[in-house]
């Protein structure tokens, strides 16, 4: 068994007794939703448990299962470490099991201002502390971690991206103000934060945080891959122990990517099965099967399927939550669409060379919530809709926003979708309407 650095914290920062830290994180992670994004990296804040968990579960419950490498930056907060520190570990030991560093440690150690200095690494819980949340929230990973001291933000932001991947995720291990009365650690953090969600490295210069440094790489690492950016949870400790009079600040931040998460060739594969699948099942009778489906078309995802004749709808089924391997979706939503879709009589044989096909992947519902109609058109707004009430429900996807000019036209029409009143939206929550919100992959 090669060389594994103590978890030096556990029984300390947080429970050492496996079954208890294994309830506690899931217990954390349960409170958290998932916004269902490309989730590329997170801030995540490092005190014990009982403190900062719950904050920090918001950005870890982002993470999806395919990571494969998780590039853990730290900060060394009892020695003064000038450059990048990294230790020479095959294993971090933590109370849910050894995670493997990854081999690229190897090569990093000989990258410019990158050391192993054993002081800096001597008890320091920056790092080890975000491993049981990994552990618990991913499958196989290594973790590749860096503590990060004074150092060059263009090289090393450069360098993280030299170590950076489709299937990595970079955890900044971070807390922000410390040791200030209350409304004063407020105004620090909401300054910080504010400069991280714009993007703007230069002002964390002024910024009371830890480990500037590594925030200011991943923030130009950030823009060059034009990552967006979105706060999920901000607290202190005052918030957890009621002392106010010095605390410390947390915070959840993600940065994630807008791209399709589908390529082209998905996009056409999906189409071309939608029509064979149609066509088959209206011209012979079958149902299609495919036993070599691309595996990234596999996973469990909703969708819809709408047929087009000519320019003008023919039939739209889908579903919203994910009900099979997404391949196999399509091909059921797809013969749905074409024979169950009460609007229209069944596409018949003649038909189907004038047909063309639109897939919509969907991403998973989310309930909102809200108090006013201007706080409800900014959350609805180029998003797919559920509305839902006792046994009354009915959704529109985003493209169908390009129907409408007004909101209120949207959500009127929605409803009398689903067979209410067109005017129910307009009593809010008030009778018992709830919304839902969702996206489709681009």
């Amino acid at each position: 068994m090669g060389k594994t650095r103590p978890a030096y914290c556990a029984g300390h920062w947080y429970t050492d007794n496996p079954q208890k830290l294994s309830k506690e994180v899931n217990k954390y992670l349960s409170i958290a939703k998932n916004e269902n994004l490309i989730v590329r990296a997170v801030i995540v804040p490092h005190a014990g448990y009982m403190y900062s968990g719950e904050v920090a579960a918001h950005s870890f419950k982002q993470l999806g299962k395919n990571i494969k490498k998780v590039i853990i930056l730290g900060t060394a907060h009892r020695y003064a470490l000038k450059g990048a520190g990294v230790m020479d570990y095959e294993f971090y030991d933590s109370p849910l099991g050894k995670v493997k560093v990854c081999e690229d440690i190897k090569n990093i150690l000989k990258e410019k201002n990158v050391f192993s200095v054993p002081e800096a690494d001597k008890e320091e819980h920056s790092i080890e502390i975000e491993i049981p949340f990994l552990q618990t929230q991913l499958n196989e990973f290594c973790i590749l971690p860096v503590i990060v001291g004074k150092i060059n933000t263009d090289e090393f932001s450069e360098l993280l991206e030299k170590y950076y991947d489709e299937n990595t995720v970079i955890v900044a291990s971070v807390d922000l103000s410390h040791f200030n009365r209350y409304e004063f650690a407020a105004k620090l953090d909401n300054y910080s934060i504010k400069s991280i969600l714009e993007l703007n490295d230069e002002a964390i210069e002024e910024a009371e945080i830890d480990s500037p440094y590594a925030i200011m790489s991943l923030l130009k690492l950030a823009k060059r891959k034009n990552w967006k950016t979105k706060l999920l949870c901000y607290k202190n400790s005052g918030d957890v122990t009621g002392d106010k009079d010095s605390v410390v600040g947390y915070a959840s931040i993600i940065f994630y990517e807008t791209k399709s998460r589908f390529s082209e060739e998905d996009k056409k594969y999906l189409e071309n099965l939608a029509r064979e699948a149609v066509e088959a099942y209206i011209a012979k009778g079958k149902t299609i099967e495919i036993k070599n489906a691309p595996e990234n078309l596999k996973e469990e995802l909703a969708c819809f399927v709408t047929i087009y004749k000519n320019g003008d709808l023919r039939g739209c089924i889908g579903t919203i939550q994910p009900q099979d391997q997404l391949y196999i979706s399509v091909i059921e939503n797809s013969i749905s669409a074409a024979t169950r879709d009460t609007r229209f009589s069944p596409v018949v044989k003649s038909e189907l060379p004038e047909l063309d096909y639109e897939i919509s992947i969907l991403t998973k519902p989310v309930e909102i919530y809200f108090s006013t109609e201007e706080e409800l058109f900014g959350k609805i707004k180029g998003k797919g809709v559920i509305i839902e009430k006792d046994y009354y429900k009915s959704t529109y996807l985003p493209q169908v926003w390009e129907h409408f000019n007004k909101e209120s036209e949207f959500l009127s029409s929605l409803c009398r979708k689903a067979g209410l009143s067109g005017n129910e939206w307009k009593k809010l929550t008030k009778s018992g309407i709830k919304f839902f919100i969702y996206e489709t992959y681009k």
